[in-house]
């Protein structure tokens, strides 16, 4: 197999990125009430990164499939995270969302209020069942109806993974262990993230038997998991301007990471107190110098490095269960990008 740099994966998920885009724009409402609909229309219009739907339309090609028939697919998954990132920065008390160096943005709650922005999430999440219910249309029912249950299982398994780290803050359960973080971590990020895209790929290219979506399930994972890991990692390491949210604002929310239980593992009783009195403070109780003191304890006590460790070492895992799992398929340009994406979610800085 070839080996493609990993910034040629940034680069093919930035083309990939228009004609989904374009796609999406076909769903999104123009009309009357017009305040509502610009709010809907808000947080599409900031486009992410696009790697979900990316990961959809490589899934697609490296598995025999047209791009093309996987469009609306990636247009729903995309419409997914745009309603998901509303209600979730309402629920975190999130203060901004993909701002630029160029622009602060801040999330559509601080801005319009939480009842309107959380309605506004709900239109976009009934817009994205459209689009599914077309792909139903588009694809046929054998294999459309397989697409619309799999998001179905998707969003279900991504809201109760929600709960865990939510229902963690609402108890004040400070200490998780990294087993717990796991498994919280994959249901509401690592599967929705890597594994149900590169699924729902290969479901449109007519993979639907569940030992051969398992066989994606086993490389999935620890792509899923490193994607995580290194996300809550460039939290606590980039500057806003550049990751789009508030550096450390993960403190701030009282996110239960990997980080934070290899901090309160390893560091000194009197800091570990001060550590779980913060995190059980709500956000607007808590100071930028509380910030700074953990940001401060988790260089001193190599918890950043620790989690770049796990991650990478996921990634390898997933890199070399990949190879053996996707032997059989051509060496594609497709397979060729979707396995650079590996290495890749282990090396950005933004």
């Amino acid at each position: 197999m070839k080996y493609m740099h990993t910034a040629d994966f940034k680069k093919e998920l930035e083309e990939l990125k228009r004609p989904v885009w374009e796609k999406i724009q076909e769903y999104l409402p123009e009309k009357e009430p017009e305040g509502h609909y610009a709010m809907v229309r808000e947080y599409p219009k900031r486009q992410g990164k696009y790697f979900r739907p990316g990961l959809v339309l490589l899934a697609t090609e490296m598995f025999g499939g047209e791009r093309e028939k996987a469009l609306l697919t990636a247009a729903a998954m995309q419409t997914s995270e745009d309603w998901l990132l509303i209600h979730d920065d309402f629920e975190d008390h999130s203060e901004e969302r993909r701002s630029t160096k160029d622009e602060y943005r801040p999330a559509l709650n601080q801005i319009y209020g939480d009842e309107l922005a959380v309605n506004a999430g709900d239109g976009l999440h009934i817009i994205m069942w459209k689009m599914l219910g077309d792909t139903v249309r588009f694809l046929g029912d054998e294999i459309g109806w397989k697409i619309y249950d799999k998001m179905y299982n998707i969003l279900l398994t991504t809201t109760g993974g929600q709960y865990l780290e939510l229902d963690w803050i609402r108890k004040g359960k400070v200490l998780t262990s990294e087993e717990e973080y796991y498994k919280m971590a994959y249901c509401k990020a690592g599967y929705y993230t890597v594994t149900a895209p590169l699924e729902l790929g290969a479901m449109t290219a007519g993979i639907l038997k569940n030992k051969e979506l398992k066989k994606i399930e086993n490389w999935g994972v620890p792509f899923g998991l490193a994607f995580q890991i290194w996300d809550d990692v460039m939290n606590v390491t980039v500057e806003s301007s550049a990751q789009g949210k508030e550096k450390g604002g993960d403190i701030l929310e009282g996110k239960r990471t990997l980080l934070l239980s290899h901090l309160l593992k390893n560091c000194a009783p009197i800091e570990k107190d001060c550590v779980i009195s913060i995190y059980l403070k709500p956000r607007e109780k808590k100071s930028a110098q509380e910030k700074e003191y953990v940001l401060n304890l988790m260089e001193k006590y190599g918890s950043i490095d620790y989690a770049k460790s796990i991650a990478r070492g996921f990634a390898q895992k997933s890199i070399e269960i990949f190879d053996k799992n996707t032997a059989y398929l051509p060496d594609t340009k497709a397979k060729q990008t979707i396995r650079a994406g590996i290495s890749f979610v282990v090396n950005r800085d933004r």
